[in-house]
């Protein structure tokens, strides 16, 4: 299963070029007014002034089959690279065992054979954070996906659907409960079936880094690892922003064909009409994931596509596209597939449920969010 970039960072201060010039005529007077202002107005200015001495730079790099991208602040150079070498290395860590894309990962042994001895820590924790989004949601939430997944590839290959007796013979072979986790192996205990970590994995990454990054004394970042982890302030010493794919919208101006495997390492950018009519948000320190149906279909329509519901084996009608903030990103990315499963009626309190906040897209295009979503203008709710 393949991801696709489908979030766009808005660096730096407000949503564009006005935002930026605004800071330069208020910098300007920033010293003459300093002596002026109250107490905790001085403060605010000194830490600002702080954050616009940082230097910021960026790592770059393809994994899980997608662009990942890593973004720090320190005025320590020296310090800010070591920080970055390190994260790339972590998250090339957890790629190596839990990519599909790599046919030496750990992951991809454990499909081969059926068995992974010596797991490592990480897969260990995947796997059993997996078992309990999975045993919490009732399965709306499985790992042992694949053969479904194949069906419907191997089908959308030779540019047909897949038999409704394919599906039903590939959903015998999906059981979250069927896969043993131990700390001295994994075991797949069913004939035939499979595992892709494809829908938490980029979550977990992206929380490892952050942890990295933290641990090198970084307290200002964006961590791109497929899902979005953030750290402190963006440059300029406001709050990072995010917009969200109108996906609605790009079905119309940005038709995409359907195809076995998402060339995900390309970021998708929508047109102007798009950009300006997508959801806004400004970041609280939670992460964010998104799932959605825009980029990696097995029908013109979008109907069906990678997103599959585990008790039925086709796609989800409702939504077009689901994003969650979380506490961590290893849980926003797991419960985006969780809230694709759900009705209208069940997402609020499904939300509460879990702790978290949802932005999600009908199919009609309609906007659908909860409470404590942090837009940065309202939209419509159900």
């Amino acid at each position: 299963m393949s991801m696709q970039r489908r979030q766009w960072m808005k660096m730096g201060l407000g949503l564009g070029l006005g935002g930026a010039a605004a800071l330069a005529r208020a910098e300007q007077g920033v010293d003459a007014l300093h002596s002026l202002a109250p107490p905790n107005e001085r403060k605010v200015s000194k830490a600002q002034e702080q954050l616009s001495h940082l230097v910021w730079h960026e790592r770059a790099m393809i994994g899980f089959g997608s662009t990942l991208w890593l973004r720090a602040g320190h005025a320590n150079v020296a310090q800010l690279d070591a920080a970055l070498d390190a994260a790339v290395k972590a998250l090339r860590d957890v790629e190596t065992e839990m990519s599909l894309f790599n046919p030496d990962s750990a992951v991809s042994r454990l499909n081969a054979t059926g068995v992974l001895h010596k797991p490592s820590a990480h897969l260990r924790s995947v796997l059993r954070l997996s078992a309990q989004v999975s045993r919490r949601s009732a399965g709306a939430f499985d790992i042992s996906m694949q053969p479904l997944w194949k069906v419907w590839a191997d089908a959308q290959a030779a540019q047909q659907l897949p038999a409704k007796r394919a599906v039903a013979q590939a959903q015998k072979r999906v059981n979250w409960q069927a896969v043993e986790v131990t700390p001295d192996a994994v075991r797949l205990n069913l004939k035939g079936m499979g595992v892709s970590l494809n829908g938490i994995a980029q979550g977990y990454a992206a929380d490892v880094v952050k942890a990295v990054l933290q641990a090198h004394g970084i307290a200002h970042a964006q961590i791109d690892a497929g899902e979005t982890a953030l750290l402190g302030q963006a440059p300029g010493g406001k709050p990072w922003t995010l917009a969200i794919e109108d996906v609605a919208l790009t079905h119309k101006t940005m038709p995409v064909k359907p195809h076995r495997s998402a060339s995900s390492g390309q970021l998708h950018l929508a047109s102007k009409n798009a950009i300006l009519n997508q959801p806004v948000l400004q970041m609280d320190g939670r992460a964010i994931a998104t799932s959605s149906d825009a980029h990696t279909a097995f029908s013109a329509d979008h109907l069906h596509h990678h997103i599959l519901n585990p008790h039925t084996g086709y796609s989800p009608a409702h939504w077009t596209s689901v994003s969650v903030l979380a506490p961590s990103c290893v849980l926003a990315d797991a419960l985006t597939k969780v809230f694709f499963m759900q009705s209208p009626q069940q997402l609020q309190a499904t939300a509460k449920a879990w702790g978290v906040d949802v932005l999600a897209q009908r199919k009609s295009g309609e906007w659908v969010a909860t409470a404590g979503v942090p837009l940065v203008k309202p939209i419509s709710h159900s």
